[in-house]
């Protein structure tokens, strides 16, 4: 099973989550999924939750203030 990584970076740290299946995204345009094997695309994020769901079925998620996401193979670069 093909897996997905995410960064997720602030000014104060860097979080990074390994072997996830998808990643939820709160987009400008509505609510966004990434899957393995996603179009390189970049992405204009407004406030709320970032859902990490793990490969294992087990779910993460994170509060944003907002930020851009930059998403190329398998890897999902969140910047706040």
């Amino acid at each position: 099973m093909a897996t997905i990584t995410c960064a997720i970076t602030s000014p104060e740290k860097t979080a990074t989550y390994d072997n996830l299946a998808s990643v939820s995204l709160p987009a400008f345009a509505g609510q966004m999924q990434v899957l393995p094997e996603h179009a390189e695309s970049f992405v204009l994020l407004r406030k709320g939750e970032v859902i990490l769901q793990k490969a294992d079925g087990k779910k993460e998620s994170a509060q944003i203030p907002g930020g851009e996401c930059y998403i190329k193979g398998d890897k999902v670069s969140v910047i706040l």
